[in-house]
């Protein structure tokens, strides 16, 4: 476990705190306690933690999946990375885990449905929800958005939030 991040990564981070991070090509990824922070010259320089659906762990690579808006199509960017001493992978399982406020399935199709997760931004009462729909169901279907929405009100309704 590294205990104070080298000056190159601190420069990165001018305001939260760095919890972890791995080289990159010629920069890093960081885990902050606010967002992941992508390498530097990344299409997004950062994803907030309860944006992040999930990160999974290759050799070389980390595969980070995160949805902008509910009910969108998540998206994915791939990632190089050197895993070495540091406790990355854990950091950023704590941080997605931690956003987690509830999750659910509904099934809307069949045995098809969505996934209903409220999260919250580090620091924030406020929830965001997230809907992913299972592999098979098109999520632009306007029919089965409104079934995926009355899904999400009644839950929400169930749950007093």
């Amino acid at each position: 476990m590294r205990l104070r991040p080298p000056a190159q990564i601190r420069a990165r981070v001018p305001q939260g705190r760095v919890l972890g991070w791995a080289v990159s090509g010629s920069s890093s990824i960081i885990a902050t306690d606010r967002a992941l922070l992508l390498p530097e010259g990344s299409e997004l320089a950062q994803i907030p933690w309860d944006l992040v659906l999930r990160v999974t762990w290759e050799m070389n690579t980390a595969e980070v999946t995160y949805q902008l808006d509910a009910g969108e199509r998540p998206e994915t960017v791939r990632v190089a990375v050197v895993l070495d001493e540091g406790d990355l992978p854990a950091v950023v399982q704590e941080r997605v885990n931690a956003s987690i406020y509830i999750q659910h399935h509904a099934r809307l199709e069949g045995d098809l449905g969505a996934r209903f997760v409220a999260r919250r931004a580090p620091g924030s009462v406020e929830l965001r929800w997230s809907v992913v729909f299972d592999s098979g169901l098109d999520s632009r279907d306007p029919d089965l958005r409104a079934r995926a929405d009355v899904a999400l009100a009644n839950l929400r309704s169930v749950l007093g939030i």
